[in-house]
């Protein structure tokens, strides 16, 4: 591959396969969100993206199961990161309970919080899902080494390319998401960015947003604040008018209606939301103001990071 790739951002210092601290400038990044989030109609494609994000991921049996809350989405994630930078002549050194919870212990409390006994749970559930499976031909059967299953790539090839088609709209991509999650390596590749920056720049990217931190460790929570999103309406003074029945809420996400209706009452709790009218919900403009930071975020983050692993894939070109 040619390492001689720039940065494929500004607010990057170095491409990100060669991460190490300091590679990312974090208000470049803030910067480049709220300048995305900005544009007129942005309000739109963030519609366009709650529904594309929602019709890959609900279209999966695997990410509805696996895929519940922040702790699972990031195991999954570190699963096939490890799993990438497998050497092919040393298959004992994939998933094991130890490699995980070493890379959980590096990270640290505060960004990615697992004890040693959640995360061998986890795996645990993740295997008898048939998410992960043992490694063929493996030499040691005491460190018990797992690899993605082709049902767990599929499916997470499926929610980036999901992803991806609600960001094109407002960020080009060099190619179709389809044909992009179909490049071998390319899912493993973008996601090791996303543990690089986690490792080395201890950069999580919810953090200092403490209602998206809050909704992402809910049980499918971001599905719920998704469902908000998707109905959402902006008002002059900052706030937003959305759609707020507990019973559409949860039937989307597969929840019970109870779920649902604690997610709300959580949301009201802290005065994010304030009923309205009839079936209505008022998004109160500091809720907004950090949902729409956020989702710009996302966008240019997983913009970024997908161009970058495309671009090296393909030899620099």
């Amino acid at each position: 591959m040619n390492e001689t790739l720039e940065p494929p951002v500004p607010w990057l210092h170095d491409h990100p396969s060669r991460w190490r601290a300091g590679t990312l400038d974090l208000p470049g990044l803030r910067r480049a969100a709220d300048a995305l989030r900005r544009r007129p109609g942005f309000d739109a494609d963030v519609r366009h993206f709650a529904a594309c994000w929602q019709q890959a991921y609900d279209a999966s049996p695997v990410l509805t199961t696996a895929m519940r809350n922040n702790a699972r989405y990031l195991m999954l994630v570190a699963c096939l990161c490890l799993d990438h930078a497998r050497d092919p002549d040393r298959p004992d050194d994939s998933i094991t309970p130890g490699r995980l919870i070493a890379l959980y212990a590096r990270l640290g409390r505060g960004l990615v919080t697992a004890s040693p006994s959640r995360v061998k749970s986890m795996l645990a559930h993740a295997r008898a899902r048939g998410l992960l499976r043992p490694v063929v031909g493996s030499g040691d059967a005491r460190r018990r080494p797992l690899e993605p299953s082709p049902a767990l790539r599929d499916a997470m090839a499926a929610w980036v390319a999901g992803f991806l088609r609600g960001v094109a709209p407002a960020l080009s991509l060099p190619e179709a998401p389809a044909r992009m999650v179909a490049r071998p390596g390319f899912v493993g590749e973008l996601f090791s960015y996303r543990v690089a920056a986690l490792r080395e720049d201890r950069f999580s990217i919810n953090q200092g947003l403490p209602a998206i931190r809050w909704i992402t460790d809910r049980e499918k929570g971001y599905h719920m604040f998704l469902s908000l999103m998707r109905g959402m309406h902006l008002r002059p003074d900052g706030s937003a008018v959305t759609s707020g029945v507990a019973q559409e809420l949860a039937d989307r996400a597969g929840l019970s209606r109870g779920t649902a209706r604690n997610f709300i009452l959580g949301c009201r709790d802290k005065g994010w939301i304030v009923p309205g009218e009839v079936t209505q919900l008022v998004l109160q403009p500091v809720f907004v103001d950090e949902a729409m930071h956020w989702i710009g975020l996302e966008f240019v983050w997983m913009h970024a990071m997908a161009c970058a692993a495309w671009r090296r894939l393909d030899g620099g070109n």
